[in-house]
């Protein structure tokens, strides 16, 4: 059996219900059946919070990530300094297994917010704004410097974009989260235009023949706490749900290809929901 290879994923939403179930996915994937063993950094404005950790209102005996790192995530500036001194920490380290970790393999960019669900006259600018930042401005600011850190190394990388299936058909009143959620996916393809030409795009020596893989996950419905009671409701009557846990499994599956197999775009969903077709 060859040797367990460690890899190291940068996450950002895991305060939140997909985020983290994501985390827990690429853990339990670590195994020596698959030679791979994650390590995990969560980056965001908090750690996950104990509704999302804790398990039968305790806490969990260990947690699904290895470190955590406070960044103002809508500053390219504070992500930059945040990131950089991380690694450049593990760099300086006598310990030559802490001095591995100094590379990343994979980002997964899974925050996101929803406001301004409502009609077009009662949406400010402001809130316009916030939702672009936080569902568009942010994956660019990681990307970008993922792909500067995955030249470092020859294998690359990969980064997985959260999307939605907003992005392909929005709802009534969705009019911030669905602009941001398209863009995304014009991020997701430019960024996969980008990782396959690493080495000119990052300027980068060390690239050599290395590619990022750069692909876009859309979620179908599932259930978050800023849905109301009643629309929960209507969906599970009408359309269903697909659990977080599912779609982290989808994802840590995706992970786990070599960086010189894509899958662009897929969507993860209800097989009730009602996408395609007229009924």
């Amino acid at each position: 059996m060859s040797e367990q290879s460690t890899k190291v994923c940068l996450l950002t939403g895991a305060s939140g219900t997909i985020g983290y179930a994501i985390a827990q996915a690429l853990k339990a994937s670590s195994s020596p059946s698959t030679n791979i063993n994650w390590h995990i950094i969560l980056i965001g404005r908090r750690p996950p919070p104990p509704p999302i950790t804790d398990v039968d209102g305790k806490p969990p005996a260990v947690l699904p990530y290895d470190a955590f790192l406070k960044a103002e995530m809508t500053s390219e500036s504070s992500v930059s300094s945040i990131l950089s001194s991380h690694f450049e920490s593990l760099q300086s380290s006598t310990d030559a297994s802490v001095q591995s970790l100094n590379r990343l393999d994979l980002l997964i960019n899974c925050a996101g917010c929803s406001l301004g669900n409502e009609p077009i006259l009662d949406v400010s600018a402001d809130t316009f704004k916030t939702v672009m930042e936080v569902n568009l401005i942010v994956p660019f600011i990681l990307s970008k410097w993922a792909m500067s850190k995955m030249a470092e190394t020859p294998a690359g990388g990969r980064i997985i974009n959260i999307g939605s299936i907003a992005g392909e058909s929005p709802r009534l009143h969705s009019i911030p989260y669905t602009t941001s959620k398209y863009a995304l996916g014009g991020l997701t393809r430019a960024l996969s235009i980008e990782g396959r030409n690493l080495a000119q795009t990052t300027k980068s020596n060390s690239a050599g023949d290395g590619v990022v893989a750069v692909c876009q996950i859309n979620p179908g419905n599932v259930r978050s706490a800023i849905m109301s009671a009643e629309e929960a409701a209507r969906r599970e009557k009408e359309e269903g749900f697909v659990e977080p846990g599912d779609i982290a499994k989808y994802v840590a599956m995706v992970a786990s290809l070599p960086n010189e197999t894509n899958v662009l775009e897929s969507t993860v969903m209800p097989t009730r929901q009602p996408l395609v077709g007229r009924g």
